[in-house]
C-alpha cells in the first residue's frame, strides 16, 4: 500500500474514525470547516514631529541631570555598604557599652562586618581608630597621645 499524504491521508483517517465509532455504537460528530480569518495589511504610519516648547525640555533635563549626580553619589554600593556598617557599629557599640563596656571594641567591627560586609567592617574599625583600637580587647595596651602646652 502507497503511502497517504496531504488531503488523501486526512480523508483515510476521517473514514477510520467514522469506523471505529460505528463499532463502539457512539453517534460521529459533525464536522464543520475551519475558517482562515484574513490577513491584516501592515500600513506604515507616518510620524508626527512633536512640537513642544524647547525651552521645557531643557530645564526639565537640568533638574534630571542633577537629581542624578546625586542619586549617583548616594547609589554607590560601595558607599552604601560603608554606611550601613557604620551605623551597625555605632548602635551595636551603644548597646553593648551599657551592657558589656569591655567587649565594645569587638562588637563593633563584628556588628559592621554583619550588616555592611568586609567593606562597612573596614570602614568600622578605620573610624573607630585603626587596628589599634582592637587590640585593648585581646590584652594590648592602646597607645594615647597627649598633648601638652
Amino acid at each position: 500500500m502507497a503511502k497517504l499524504t496531504g488531503a488523501k491521508k486526512a480523508a483515510f483517517l476521517r473514514r477510520m474514525a467514522k469506523g471505529r465509532l460505528k463499532k463502539s455504537g457512539k453517534k460521529a460528530t459533525k464536522s464543520v470547516k475551519k475558517v482562515r480569518s484574513k490577513a491584516t495589511k501592515s500600513v506604515k504610519v507616518k510620524r508626527k514631529s512633536r512640537s513642544s516648547n524647547s525651552m521645557k525640555r531643557k530645564s526639565s533635563t537640568r533638574r534630571s541631570r542633577a537629581k542624578g549626580k546625586l542619586g549617583g553619589i548616594l547609589g554607590n554600593s560601595t558607599l552604601k555598604k560603608v554606611m550601613i556598617g557604620m551605623g551597625a557599629s555605632a548602635l551595636a557599640g551603644t548597646v553593648v557599652g551599657m551592657v558589656a563596656p569591655q567587649f565594645t571594641p569587638i562588637a563593633k567591627p563584628i556588628a559592621a562586618l554583619a550588616v555592611g560586609g568586609p567593606i562597612g567592617a573596614i570602614a568600622s574599625v578605620i573610624a573607630d581608630g585603626g587596628l589599634g583600637a582592637i587590640g585593648g580587647i585581646l590584652g594590648q595596651q592602646g597607645t594615647s597621645v597627649q598633648v601638652g602646652i
